[in-house]
């Protein structure tokens, strides 16, 4: 399972993002399935403000498809222990429940955030798994 990042849904939807090309491609090397938390769309959703682009993320997600996931219960006191020990880099929820989720599971993250391979680690203190070989691109854009 592949967890989908906030700045690969951006990427993605809007042709104008500096990432999209790189993303269209990614997607057609990566196979699925991919799944997509809560707080990943309602960012997405805040970022994409046109119509259009929610309309174009809709249309995304029905043709993966991504299914909807969440961290099993209880879950809050990893994931808040979690933004605790990285506070000093200001994660957000989005990226704590990524990582929650990718600890608890075999799933990867597919991710242009560079702090998924440079700082953050699973809570057990391995690397983050990530989707693909690539690196993420920058730092903290999304």
């Amino acid at each position: 399972m592949i967890l989908l990042d906030t700045n690969v849904l951006v990427a993605l939807v809007d042709e104008r993002d500096e990432l999209h090309a790189r993303a269209s491609r990614d997607l057609r090397k990566l196979k699925g399935p991919f799944a997509l938390t809560s707080v990943v769309l309602s960012e997405a959703c805040l970022l994409l403000d046109e119509r259009y682009l929610r309309e174009r993320l809709g249309l995304l997600l029905e043709r993966l498809p991504a299914v909807p996931i969440e961290p099993e219960p209880p879950w809050w006191s990893d994931v808040f222990g979690w933004l605790a020990r990285y506070a000093d880099h200001a994660p957000d929820l989005a990226d704590a429940i990524l990582v929650t989720l990718a600890g608890r599971s075999s799933a990867a993250v597919w991710t242009y955030d560079s702090e998924f391979t440079k700082v953050w680690r699973l809570p057990n203190g391995r690397r983050v798994p990530l989707a693909s070989s690539m690196r993420p691109a920058h730092t903290r854009r999304r």
